[in-house]
């Protein structure tokens, strides 16, 4: 049971420094997000600056920043011969089949549909060949070595977040009450 007491605690504390000290929290935060650029190759700019990713622009690991960002447009021709140039992003193809084809006819990928030049287009969008990227995928739980329920009486994730609602349930007493006055 002092595991138990120990984890509650400590989630009651860190409770309520949320609660009671926002300001320090939110130095934490990242620095920079998707959201904070208007192109696609902005935010990988950002990321190719810190491949480390602190800004968390990367969210699956794949090299690319902000894939759901635009691309930026790409400048339309000055000769008035010349048809003007429309950039297609990857969610414009109906299937991966239909973006590699326009890859496959122009290898120089004016579009940049294969933002990691790989040859296979908007993967990042579609996956690899419109199928999965990964051919074996695993399937049960992910053991983490820690207690199992049973050895530690089987209610701490219980007692943790009746705890924590407790907690915040004072709090919100307590603003309640500090701000009526």
């Amino acid at each position: 049971m002092s595991i138990i007491r120990r984890l509650v605690g400590t989630a009651a504390i860190a409770l309520g420094f949320a609660l009671v000290a926002p300001g320090p929290m939110a130095l934490a935060q990242d620095n920079l997000n998707c959201s904070d650029f208007p192109y696609q190759e902005d935010a990988q700019a950002a990321l190719n600056a810190d491949p480390s990713d602190p800004n968390g622009l990367d969210d699956d690991n794949d090299g690319i920043a902000c894939e759901s960002l635009p691309n930026r447009p790409v400048e339309q021709p000055t000769d008035p011969t010349q048809p003007p140039f429309e950039d297609k992003d990857c969610r414009d193809f109906g299937s991966q089949a239909d973006a590699q084809a326009v890859l496959d006819a122009d290898a120089s990928d004016p579009h940049r549909l294969d933002a990691d030049h790989d040859g296979i287009a908007c993967e990042s969008v579609y996956g690899e060949s419109g199928g999965d990227q990964v051919a074996d995928k695993p399937t049960g739980g992910v053991d983490t070595g820690g207690l199992s329920d049973t050895q530690d009486g089987g209610d701490t994730g219980l007692l943790i977040v009746l705890g924590g609602l407790a907690i915040a349930g004072s709090a919100a007493v307590v603003v309640r009450r500090r701000a009526t006055r």
